[in-house]
């Protein structure tokens, strides 16, 4: 009778530790998007930012400066409405890692280059200036990103 009650409550607690995890999936889910949009947006309408910090990158050439402020928030905005509408997701997660692992090496590159000016991350809306504060920020988002792609594709398998 007593291994009747263990194996009951076994599964209760495998249905709650399932809820959460969808939970997790679905909030990480829909704050990645959000940042994506907000983020592709803002650069659209201001792209100054974005430029002036590419312009302290040394080691980018200056003649990718306005291809990559032109080009990377199409692509922010592109993979959140691929996410959002659900068109090809998993591959649409894997290119939302990439751009967050991107995100991060310039991040603790700027860091200990020692650019302190605003990284032009979401154009002149949000100031955010290089610095452990932004490593860890872009942390998160990589990990949210990670935690995302996995599920994702585990689900398909």
């Amino acid at each position: 009778m007593t291994q009747i009650a263990v194996v009951k409550d076994k599964k209760i607690g495998s249905l709650k530790e399932i809820k959460i995890k969808k939970y997790v999936y679905f909030v990480s889910f829909y704050i990645i998007t959000l940042v994506l949009l907000f983020s592709g947006i803002a650069k659209i309408f201001d792209p100054l930012p974005l430029i002036n910090t590419l312009k302290l990158i040394t080691i980018l050439p200056e003649s990718l400066h306005i291809i990559i402020a032109t080009l990377l928030p199409v692509v922010e905005i592109g993979v959140a409405v691929l996410m959002l509408m659900k068109i090809k997701p998993k591959y649409a997660l894997v290119l939302v890692t990439m751009l967050f692992m991107l995100f991060l090496g310039i991040s603790i590159y700027g860091t200990i280059a020692g650019i302190g000016t605003d990284c032009g991350c979401f154009g002149s809306a949000v100031k955010s200036s290089f610095g452990w504060g932004m490593v860890g920020r872009n942390t998160i988002f990589l990990i949210l990103s990670l935690f995302i792609t996995t599920k994702s594709w585990r689900r398909a398998e």
